[in-house]
């Protein structure tokens, strides 16, 4: 019998590899965070109906928030160039925050898992 788990899983060529977003902030504050859909970005369904991960308390209390982007990779295959993700109309709010986060050197954070 054998058991693996996110530490010492080893993927195999095809199998599905997660995409998880966690949180987002300006560079030059790390102390100041925000769920990764606080701006408007891609989802591929409502983010209230997307997985959420807490693994354990201390990642609760470092303000992190996995989120199963719900982009599925497989492992070791190619992903043809300009494949599209997502197709979605700006508002002006959203325009704007966008721009905000990106005129404040905004900082993102990705897991692949």
């Amino acid at each position: 019998l054998t058991a693996a788990d996110e530490y010492s899983h080893r993927y195999t060529k095809g199998e599905t590899v997660k995409l998880w977003v966690n949180k987002v902030g300006p560079y030059n504050n790390p102390q100041e965070t925000y769920v990764y859909y606080s701006l408007p970005f891609c989802s591929t369904k409502p983010v209230d109906e997307l997985e959420h991960r807490w693994d354990a308390l201390g990642e609760v209390l470092e303000g992190n928030d996995l989120i199963s982007s719900g982009f599925d990779f497989q492992f070791l295959e190619p992903v043809a160039d300009h494949t599209r993700i997502c197709r979605m109309q700006l508002t002006e709010d959203d325009t704007a925050k966008l721009q905000y986060a990106v005129r404040n050197h905004y900082w993102y954070q990705f897991y692949l898992d």
